[in-house]
């Protein structure tokens, strides 16, 4: 993964929360459903993110607590090809950065990933979630190129 020098600060606080809540759980690493974690907690905190429209406890309560670990996990496969996507998404549509809402259509285009297991888990039409995030971002200037799913 290349690293993302063109990521907003709402992206850096998402992946940044992210990183807090695996480690808070212990997870053996940063997966697609702490990053999912990561874009609830940030439109919480700002009300300007993604619309996901999942409580950030109910999807918590949904992943695995482990016992405490002294580091911060590493990111899995699927979470490091999300952030690929993301930063391809941005690029492909000449972004000035990859934000929240790159990353959200990323991880919805991965329908084998724990993030949309989880949402799915939560009741929540994925393939209506990840539609709304790919219009949203087609509703700003820029090419959209995501996977249909």
């Amino acid at each position: 993964m290349r690293p993302l020098t063109r990521q907003t600060d709402r992206f850096t606080r998402t992946v940044q929360l992210a990183r807090d809540q695996a480690a808070d759980l212990a997870a053996p690493a940063l997966g697609t459903e702490h990053l999912l974690l990561g874009l609830v907690l940030e439109d919480r905190e700002t009300g300007g993110g993604p619309p996901v429209g999942v409580d950030p406890d109910d999807l918590r309560a949904l992943l695995p607590r482990r016992q405490p670990a002294a580091d911060v996990p590493p990111f899995s496969r699927r979470a490091v090809a999300a952030l690929d996507a993301a930063r391809r998404l941005a690029d492909g549509r000449a972004d000035r950065g990859v934000g929240p809402d790159h990353l959200l259509a990323a991880v919805l285009g991965d329908p084998d990933c724990a993030a949309v297991a989880a949402l799915e888990r939560l009741g929540v039409d994925v393939g209506d979630l990840w539609s709304r995030a790919v219009a949203d971002l087609g509703s700003r200037p820029g090419v959209v190129t995501v996977a249909v799913r």
